[in-house]
């Protein structure tokens, strides 16, 4: 059960109230004393100080220290010695996690959806020229701000390029199989990620069904995602071929590397913005009744070409 008890202060900070709660952490909003500028903190509850929580802050606040891009939320500080509880300092973020967007009944906008998977794309781009692998992409770690920005955080699972780190992190919802093997990464196994990503913020569901955690290794390890036409069947070609390369098992089938995926996602998502097709009429319906409105409008859209494409005869 989680504590609900909220400091007033932790180090040189205020508490002003909990914005968060995380597998080990809460999060809080808090306030500097002098600056009173505002801060987000995020401390281990007293049920997760064991060593292996501890140096998975640790390894957040190593490898988040090392960025600086406007799509990654920046560490402000840290204190492993507080005794209630280790905890890092961050920029505070005014806006939602994506775990608000992925059901059915309150899916993104397709065009959100793909700025939002843009914008991510680049920041991995960034930890990879880093040599950094994330390992944990996923919407709770993505947050939307009011203006539409997108931050990535939580570089708790982050390893080196060309590790598998001391321990397999990560969420079987989202991690290749390389990933689960504990294997060594690279940018490829991020790539997979956002596939999955990607999958989940278009579909409000995962890229398999799995009723426990042994089918969800077995799946990861063994099944091809299922086709997501299955879920969405108007979502255009050109984005579900990118989603399922994505998604191969063999890390050598997908995207080389971020340059590659970019690239392509950049192309194809010009190319739906430009459409005059419009796809989210069908958010917030089940997949049979989707099925049904895609019929309808096919069936209808069929009618308008070939009416409209009839030659118009005057009349003797």
């Amino acid at each position: 059960m989680v504590e609900n008890t909220i400091p007033t202060h932790l180090g040189n900070y205020s508490i002003v109230e909990q914005i968060g709660i995380g597998a080990s952490s809460n999060v809080y909003l808090a306030i500097e004393s002098g600056s009173y500028a505002s801060v987000a903190i995020k401390q281990l509850r007293k049920t997760t100080q064991s060593e292996t929580y501890r140096k998975l802050l640790a390894n957040e606040f190593e490898f988040s220290s090392k960025l600086r891009h406007k799509n990654i939320v920046r560490p402000l500080g840290a204190d492993f010695t507080e005794v209630t509880g280790h905890y890092l300092v961050m920029e505070f973020i005014r806006g939602v996690s994506l775990n608000q967007h992925q059901y059915a009944d309150s899916l993104l906008p397709i065009n959100k959806v793909l700025s939002i998977i843009e914008q991510i794309a680049r920041a991995l781009e960034y930890c990879a020229s880093q040599s950094i692998v994330h390992r944990d992409v996923k919407p709770e770690n993505i947050i939307l701000m009011y203006n539409g920005m997108t931050k990535l955080t939580d570089f708790g699972c982050a390893v080196s390029t060309g590790s598998g780190g001391n321990m397999v992190a990560g969420s079987l919802a989202y991690m290749s199989p390389e990933q689960l093997e504990g294997l060594p990464l690279d940018e490829r196994a991020d790539i997979y990620s956002v596939g999955a990503l990607m999958y989940r913020l278009l579909t409000g569901r995962n890229i398999f069904d799995a009723e426990d955690e042994y089918e969800a290794r077995t799946a990861v390890l063994n099944y091809p995602a299922i086709p997501i036409h299955t879920h969405r069947k108007e979502l255009p070609i050109e984005l579900v071929e990118i989603i399922h390369r994505a998604l191969e098992k063999n890390a050598n089938d997908r995207y080389s590397d971020w340059k590659e995926f970019i690239t392509e996602f950049v192309r194809a998502a010009e190319k739906i913005k430009n459409s005059e097709h419009e796809m989210d009429i069908y958010r917030g319906f089940s997949a049979s009744t989707q099925t049904a409105i895609y019929e309808h409008l096919s069936a209808s859209r069929q009618f308008s070409r070939s009416v409209l494409s009839r030659s118009v005869m005057p009349r003797e």
